[in-house]
């Protein structure tokens, strides 16, 4: 089942994220499947691009199984922590919390996945906004969304995403 890989040799583990792209799962067509990666895709609408800091977002794909049928699912989570705060990212939020997203997460290591593909991320309990009280803590956000999906995370091709970026709409 798998063949070839040795947990021991692979080092370049990176954790992390470096940017997220977001826009509705009912935005989207012409997505192109081929060995788990999405090599194809058209957006339209809005899409939103955030640049994040090193160590602090991070998402997480975990495999669920129902004992009882043998019922298999991925439950995606995806929180991102923005350190910053106007009236603008503010109205960012508030459109998407009121979408089913899909996620384009750049990794640490320079790759791209998709969270969401299928059925979309939704904004979950967990999400915070504030000022602090020191002068020195965050005056921000944390965006907690989270998903069910029936497959596991598809990569995107590298040009697939650059395109993505180059046409989104709002970049912080």
């Amino acid at each position: 089942m798998t063949s070839g890989y040795n947990d021991r040799t692979c080092t370049n583990g990176k954790g992390g994220i470096k940017s997220v792209l977001f826009f509705p799962v009912a935005n989207y067509s012409g997505a192109t499947l081929t060995a788990n990666e999405i090599t194809a895709i058209t957006v339209s609408g809005e899409t939103f691009h955030y640049k994040l800091k090193s160590n602090l977002s991070s998402f997480t794909a975990p495999i669920q199984r129902n004992e009882e049928n043998g019922t298999l699912w991925y439950d995606h989570n995806l929180s991102i922590v923005l350190n910053s705060d106007n009236k603008e990212l503010r109205s960012a939020i508030h459109l998407l919390a009121q979408n089913e997203l899909c996620a384009m997460v750049e990794k640490a290591d320079g790759t791209f996945v998709m969270l969401g593909y299928e059925e979309g991320l939704k904004v979950a309990d967990g999400n915070e906004y504030g000022s602090g009280v020191a002068k020195s803590d965050r005056n921000g956000h944390t965006i907690v969304l989270v998903g069910q999906e029936n497959n596991e995370v598809p990569d995107v091709d590298s040009t697939v995403a650059s395109t993505l970026i180059a046409q989104s709409s709002y970049a912080v």
